[in-house]
């Protein structure tokens, strides 16, 4: 059945189809965030291997800001495959990345650490990028009345994706190699990415119409100021400072977590393991904060949550400097888990501020434009990290100081965005009315 032919029922029944199969695809998806998880068992493979492996070990976080940098970057060609062909050629090119990645990194480790910044930092992870932006441009139409809590539940999945999976890939590092989980990962990434690739269609153009719903029918339209390329605009750079910190202090920790919880011994002191433990719980409260901020940007808008992150990370970078200083085990427990909340609001914001501010007709490449903020945070952390080295290690008060100033810095163009974005807001409405 054509999709201009569905009935209410049929695109309710298929919405909640569609936002479920996402939700899993996209859980899959976020085990790329499980780096700090798999570096472990490398570490020790390359302990093993001896001579200069050894060396490499330090570098093994900075492929995780790779992975970053590339599944930013590779979103952007995701949405012109979208565009040029469709958003299923866009998730089987992805699955096809997302398999050569993870096997190939298997197979040629023994190499050189070179082999872990091509294969998983950004084969892989240009997978992820493209299947991300794919998945979320040809769900998301779907929901023209909960764009925010839409966006918060699919990405909830590829948030709490380390705790769920990656918590799964740690268990069986103890009965096999890691090589062989890798092999694992990467048919059940492809399988369910085909899967969705052929199940999922493209939303009806008049759902909004057919939903009953006034208001989005409204802002499916496009104005003149909406229509504004994205680059040339004041509201997107304000907006890209803040995402842009916001991102960076997350990503710091979500790399390090597993590693930073070795230092602090709580390994030992609380149990074996609970590096990994805390990794997971990290994932989750990534996950939930996604619904709870797409939640709270449907009922009071995109400022209070930009400020409440902002408040947030400033907080949670002085509680982590503050833990590694002085060696307090429960603050750093706290204080990592925390700033996923803030970290978790920026991929969902980035989707309802592109969709909102510049509509639906080039969503899919203004969402890829948007999202570069991860690839900019992941720029800053790789600087940070090669003049004062590894968040975990002993700089680490250090460089969540320096992070915690930098949230200053955006909790403080919040209020330049905002004076900015609202004047957007009343160009485009009047230009609808």
């Amino acid at each position: 059945m054509d999709a201009t032919t569905l009935t209410l029922g049929q695109i309710k029944s298929r919405r909640v189809l569609y936002l479920v199969f996402a939700t899993v695809t996209l859980l899959v998806l976020g085990l790329i965030y499980a780096w700090s998880i798999f570096a472990a068992p490398i570490g020790r493979y390359f302990t093993d291997l001896g001579g200069p492996f050894v060396d490499y070990i330090p570098l093994l976080p900075q492929v995780f800001q790779v992975s970053m940098f590339a599944f930013c970057l590779s979103a952007l060609v995701g949405a012109q495959i979208v565009k040029k062909f469709s958003a299923r050629a866009a998730i089987i090119v992805a699955a096809i990345l997302m398999a050569v990645g993870f096997v190939l990194t298997a197979l040629l480790a023994g190499v050189d650490i070179w082999v872990l910044f091509l294969f998983y930092g950004i084969i892989a992870g240009s997978g992820c990028g493209i299947a991300y932006n794919a998945i979320i441009s040809l769900v998301n139409p779907w929901f023209p009345d909960r764009i925010g809590l839409c966006s918060g539940i699919m990405m909830m999945g590829f948030g709490i994706s380390s705790l769920v999976f990656g918590s799964l890939a740690n268990a069986m590092f103890g009965i096999m190699d890691w090589q062989m989980v890798f092999f694992l990962i990467a048919a059940v990434a492809f399988v369910i990415m085909l899967a969705l690739a052929f199940v999922v269609r493209p939303a009806p153009k008049d759902i909004a119409a057919t939903l009953g719903i006034e208001r989005a029918a409204v802002a499916a339209k496009t104005s003149p100021t909406q229509q504004q390329f994205i680059l040339k605009t004041k509201t997107f750079w304000f907006y890209s400072v803040w995402s842009v910190i916001i991102v960076a202090c997350g990503l710091a920790i979500i790399g390090t977590a597993a590693q930073g919880a070795a230092r602090l011994e709580l390994d030992t002191t609380i149990f074996a393991g609970f590096g990994a433990l805390l990794v997971g719980l990290v994932s989750t409260m990534n996950g939930l904060s996604r619904i709870i901020n797409g939640a709270i940007f449907d009922k009071m808008g995109l400022l209070p949550v930009m400020v409440l992150s902002a408040v947030l990370a400033i907080a949670c970078m002085l509680g982590l400097s503050a833990s590694l200083a002085v060696a307090l085990g429960p603050l750093y427990i706290v204080a990592a888990i925390l700033v996923a909340l803030p970290y978790g609001s920026v991929p969902v914001m980035a989707s309802a501020f592109s969709r909102q501010r510049f509509g639906a007709q080039n969503f899919a490449m203004n969402l890829g434009i948007t999202n570069c903020c991860i690839a900019a945070a992941a720029t800053v952390n790789l600087i940070i990290n090669a003049i004062f080295g590894s968040p975990a290690g002993e700089n680490g008060p250090i460089i969540y100081g320096i992070l915690a100033a930098l949230a200053v810095v955006a909790f403080l163009i919040i209020f330049v965005f905002n004076r900015s974005y609202k004047s957007d807001l009343a160009a485009i409405a009047k230009e609808l009315d």
